[in-house]
Order: structure tokens, then C-alpha cells, then sequence
């Protein structure tokens, strides 16, 4: 069974490609104006939050492979976000790269003992950014995350 929110099954002539749906959840409309458009020109569906609270609801709607999670939004910021989705039994296995412009040692350390599976500076080449998040979705459990949908069988 696939995760939720992943699809193995498309190709190219280089191989498997990991079609995804993700949450890129930022206050910088600008950087969402550079990575979402990269994101859907890779072939996933991408759903923009401008805050915490806005990325929380369209987790739980949208069941998505990968959240992109700034560290420091208002109201509710990236360590609200992970708190939040580490209690929620539904998005446990739920993949989520932290993006900040804080390189510094506490604020990774942080990130990765609330449960990040990784951690970006903002401003890096966009390939780096979408061989990151490439990397993320390969490494995304084979399992379905909402607790209440059906196994279908194979074919």
C-alpha cells in the first residue's frame, strides 16, 4: 500500500518518479512564489499555508507525503506545527523538512528532537531544495495515514 498522498507508480525514462501531495507552509509569499511553482513543475500537487494553523488544516484534509515547514511564522510557528502533529496519532509517520533562515546548531537540534526528518537554510539552489525534498519522499513509509481508510487489495 502507498502512503498517503504518494504515488510510485508514475515514470519517466529516468526511472521511478515520486508524484506527491505536499504542504508548503510559509509567511514569506515569496518564497512560496518560488517553491511551490518548482514543487508543481516536478510533478506534485502542492497545497500553500501562509501560517501554522493554516498548514495544521490542510494536513489533516489533504493526508499529504510531505510538509515544508517554516521555523518562525506568527501565531503559530513551525515547533506549534510539529508539537501539534506528533500528538495527532493520524500524522505520526507524516514526513516534514524545516526550512529557516537560522542555520544555528540549537535551532536544528530543536527541529530534529520535536521530530523533523530534516532541515534546510532558506536560500540554498532550488536543485538542492527539490533533491532534498526528493530524498524525503523516497524515504516516505509505505503506509496509509489516516487511521480511518480501508486497505485495498491488490490487483
Amino acid at each position: 500500500m502507498e502512503a498517503a498522498g504518494l504515488d510510485r507508480s508514475t515514470e519517466s525514462g529516468m526511472g521511478e518518479v515520486a508524484m506527491a501531495s505536499i504542504v508548503l507552509a510559509d509567511d514569506d509569499e515569496d518564497l512560496r512564489a518560488v517553491y511551490a511553482p518548482c514543487l508543481r513543475a516536478a510533478g506534485h500537487t502542492v497545497w500553500e499555508a501562509p501560517g501554522g494553523f493554516e498548514a495544521l488544516e490542510l494536513v489533516r484534509e489533504h493526508r499529504p507525503a510531505l510538509l515544508i515547514l517554516d521555523v518562525w511564522m506568527p501565531k503559530c510557528n513551525g515547533f506549534e506545527v510539529l508539537e501539534a502533529l506528533r500528538h495527532d496519532p493520524a500524522s505520526t509517520a507524516l514526513r516534514v523538512l524545516m526550512l529557516s533562515n537560522l542555520g544555528d546548531a540549537d535551532t536544528r537540534l530543536e527541529c530534529f528532537e520535536m521530530g523533523a526528518s530534516d532541515y534546510l537554510v532558506k536560500g540554498l539552489p532550488l536543485a538542492e531544495f527539490l533533491a532534498k525534498v526528493g530524498e524525503l519522499l523516497e524515504e516516505a513509509p509505505d503506509l496509509d495515514l489516516d487511521p480511518k481508510a480501508e486497505a485495498v487489495p491488490p490487483p
